[in-house]
C-alpha cells in the first residue's frame, strides 16, 4: 500500500494505492473464514426436523397406508414449514408422495403426514424441506436427500 503526498492542496489530495492482488486475498480469506459457520448452520437445521415416524400400516383389503411424524426436538421455533416425502419404486423413480405444511412449529411440537403407499413404493425419499427461522424471514430450503428403505429412521428418541 502507498500513499502519495501532494505538496498542494493539503491532506484532501492523498491518495491510496491498493494492488488488486490484495483485495482479492482479503475477500478470498474472509470468504473462507465464513464457510464453516455456514455449513455448521446448515448442517444444525437439517438434522433440527428429522423424520420421527415411518411406519406403513396394511388394512384388511391389503391397502397400505404410510404415517410419518416430522419433529422439533430442538429449542428453536420454525414457521411455514413444508415437507415434500416422496414415494420411491424399486429402481428410484417417484410413484407417490405425501406432502405437509404448517404455519409454526414450535420446540417440542410435530407435524404429522399421512398418505395412501402404492403398492410399488419400496422406498422414500425426504423430497424437500424449507421453514423460515429469525426475525428477519430467513428461510432455508434442503433436499433432495438419499432414498432410503420403509422402517428407518433419521430420529432415534433414545439418543
Amino acid at each position: 500500500m502507498a500513499i502519495s503526498l501532494h505538496a498542494a492542496g493539503g491532506f484532501r489530495r492523498w491518495t491510496v494505492e491498493i494492488p488488486v492482488l490484495s483485495i482479492l486475498t482479503a475477500l478470498m480469506l474472509l470468504s473462507l473464514l465464513a464457510l464453516p459457520v455456514w455449513v455448521a448452520s446448515a448442517a444444525d437445521a437439517e438434522e433440527s426436523i428429522p423424520l420421527s415416524r415411518n411406519e406403513v400400516v396394511v388394512d384388511a383389503a391389503g391397502d397400505r397406508t404410510w404415517y410419518g411424524t416430522m419433529l422439533n426436538p430442538s429449542d428453536s421455533e420454525y414457521r411455514e414449514l413444508a415437507v415434500t416425502i416422496r414415494f420411491l419404486d424399486a429402481s428410484n423413480q417417484p410413484v407417490g408422495e405425501a406432502r405437509g405444511q404448517i404455519e409454526q412449529l414450535r420446540p417440542g411440537d410435530s407435524l404429522p403426514l399421512k398418505a395412501a403407499l402404492p403398492k410399488t413404493a419400496v422406498r422414500l425419499q425426504m423430497y424437500s424441506l424449507q421453514w423460515r427461522t429469525g426475525r428477519r424471514n430467513f428461510g432455508r430450503l434442503l433436499g433432495p436427500y438419499k432414498p432410503w428403505e420403509f422402517g428407518y429412521l433419521q430420529y432415534d428418541p433414545a439418543d
